[in-house]
């Protein structure tokens, strides 16, 4: 009897745990929003998506938006885009290490 390894390309029981590169600061769409950071909040429009900072690079306008609309999003300010997620300032965080 031959044994042989599993078959891992097979995807069967296998999960992804990568993040798209459109979610990675830095990506730039084809309509030139590019993406500043990730804000750890909720979208407040699609379920278990997280809001994401994009800012115009031909206005410089910033606003939110969640992950899955970031390849296709046009700027709100000039381009007609929708309005974006609502952006939150982090909370500030306290030092406390003696200076």
């Amino acid at each position: 009897m031959k044994l042989s390894s599993p078959n891992i390309r097979s995807g069967l029981a296998r999960t992804s745990t990568r993040r798209a590169l459109t979610t990675e600061s830095g990506y730039r769409n084809s309509n030139g929003q590019v993406v500043i950071a990730a804000t750890g909040a909720q979208s407040t429009t699609q379920p278990k998506q997280r809001i994401y900072r994009l800012r115009c690079e031909h206005c410089a306008y910033e606003y939110g938006c969640n992950g899955l609309e970031i390849h296709q999003r046009l700027c709100p300010n000039h381009q007609g885009g929708v309005a974006g997620e609502p952006l939150r300032e982090p909370a500030p965080t306290l030092n406390f290490e003696p200076a």
